[in-house]
C-alpha cells in the first residue's frame, strides 16, 4: 500500500495555519478522496477538551496529534494538520517516523501577530490573563529546516499561498 502525505502546517497563533490548511484540504479533496484536515485547535476539543498549554500539555497533545498523523498516513491517507508544534522535537519525530512528510513554515514577526490577534490572545497575555502563550511567555524554536517557509505578513493572499504550495510540491 502506497503511503500518503503529511503537509505539516506550523507556525504562531494567528499565522494562517487553519486558513491554509482548509485551503490546501479543499484542493487536495478535489483531486482525491483519501485526505483529512486535522486543525489543533478542534483536536484539541477531540481529546476531552484539553485545555492543559503548558509545556507539558502541549508535548502530550502533540505527541497524540504527531501519532495520529503517522496511522492515517501509513493507512495512504494524506493529512493536512494545521498545528503550532513550536519546537524541534516535533518536527524531528514526524521526519523521522513519517516517510512522506513536508513541514510548511508559516512565519510572521511576533509584531505582527500581536497587531492582527483576530482571537484575543496575545492582548490576553500581555494582560496576563492568561499564560503559556508562545511568542509572549513560552519561547519558541523556529523550524530550522522546513520544506518551506512562507512569511505570511500580507505580502500574499491566501490563494497566492496556496498557489506557491502546489507549485513547491507539484500538487
Amino acid at each position: 500500500m502506497q503511503k500518503g502525505r503529511l503537509f505539516w502546517i506550523t507556525g504562531l497563533s494567528g499565522a494562517g495555519k487553519t486558513t491554509i490548511g482548509t485551503m490546501l484540504y479543499n484542493y487536495l479533496k478535489e483531486k482525491e478522496s483519501n485526505v483529512v484536515f486535522l486543525d489543533g485547535d478542534i483536536v484539541r476539543d477531540i481529546y476531552q477538551n484539553n485545555k492543559d498549554y503548558t509545556v507539558e500539555g502541549r508535548n502530550k497533545v502533540a505527541y497524540t496529534n504527531m501519532r495520529l498523523c503517522k496511522m492515517l498516513t501509513e493507512q495512504g491517507i494524506d493529512v493536512v494538520g494545521a498545528f503550532i508544534a513550536m519546537r524541534d522535537e516535533y518536527r524531528d519525530w514526524n521526519r523521522e517516523h513519517i516517510e512522506k512528510y513536508y513541514e510548511i513554515y508559516l512565519q510572521v514577526p511576533v509584531e505582527e501577530l500581536i497587531r492582527r490577534d483576530s482571537k484575543g490572545l496575545y492582548r490576553r497575555a500581555l494582560n496576563h490573563e492568561i499564560s503559556d502563550v508562545y511568542g509572549i511567555d513560552m519561547a519558541y524554536e523556529e523550524p530550522k529546516d522546513p520544506d518551506i517557509t512562507i512569511v505570511n505578513d500580507f505580502s500574499y493572499t491566501p490563494q497566492e499561498v496556496l498557489d506557491i504550495l502546489k507549485k513547491r510540491f507539484r500538487l
